[in-house]
């Protein structure tokens, strides 16, 4: 593991933060890429990507200070320090959902539009920053015995957790596969007659299905972690299906 992946001069740029930075790029020239194809306003995308930012910051941090208060009690500064590691995807997901809802109402443009041809590049970016959880030693799954199971070592996270002695589940390398994939087929639906909502709801779908089922096997110290992740990952199921369900209406009544 490298939670520290560049350091020169006194200066240490950590694993996770410049992943984090990476999916935010990538995602970003994806989604201008896309744009261009589908002859959407790039000035309305390109001011969208700040707000998102924020959201899945400000969000992200949020629910991983609710449920890791004690690493938090003593260093409020800490919570501030993003780089270091500590953000919970569903809570950057809620944030950026919420920033984006705000931000396309008051320019008066269709949020599924937008949320369509975003949708592969936050599979894309989930990818990044899956890396930076396993570069960090973050996110891990629970002992295992399979071949491919890790033995973390102690300068990371999992290396120092109660479970630190075993092989784990390289969680984060799931779900960054699963990531990319997920990736490659929204993008090809994207690029094809669909209805509008469809690839937005489709990423839903998928993701919300996978963290279900990843979750059983990812290790949480707090059990009421694993479950408020499992009722988001559910709900965001049920919105995908209402949001195809919604679409069809509206196609019928056309």
């Amino acid at each position: 593991m490298r939670p520290i992946l560049i350091q020169f001069n006194g200066i240490a740029l950590p694993s996770y933060g410049i992943m984090l930075v990476i999916s935010f790029i990538c995602a970003i020239l994806y989604v201008k890429k896309a744009t261009k194809k589908l002859n959407l306003p790039w000035i309305i995308i390109e001011n969208l990507a700040f707000y998102l930012m924020l959201g899945v910051i400000i969000g992200g941090r949020i629910l991983y200070v609710v449920f890791h208060w004690t690493q938090y009690s003593n260093d409020l500064l800490g919570i501030i320090r993003i780089w270091e590691g500590g953000m919970m995807f569903f809570g950057g997901f809620i944030g950026a959902l919420l920033a984006g809802i705000i931000y396309l109402r008051k320019e008066k443009t269709p949020f599924l539009v937008i949320a369509d041809t975003i949708a592969p590049a936050i599979a894309l970016g989930a990818f990044f920053t899956r890396i930076g959880c396993f570069l960090n030693g973050c996110c891990f799954g629970k002992p295992s015995t399979l071949p491919w199971a890790i033995k973390f070592p102690p300068h990371c996270v999992a290396g120092s957790s109660l479970v630190s002695q075993y092989s784990l589940h390289p969680t984060q390398l799931y779900s960054a596969v699963f990531g990319l994939v997920l990736f490659f087929f929204l993008n090809r639906k994207l690029f094809k007659p669909h209805r509008t909502g469809i690839v937005f709801a489709l990423y839903l779908i998928f993701s919300g299905a996978f963290r279900f089922g990843v979750d059983f096997i990812r290790y949480y110290e707090n059990m009421a972690n694993f479950w408020i992740n499992q009722m988001i990952a559910i709900g965001i199921v049920g919105l995908g299906l209402g949001i195809i369900l919604y679409t069809k209406a509206s196609q019928a009544k056309h």
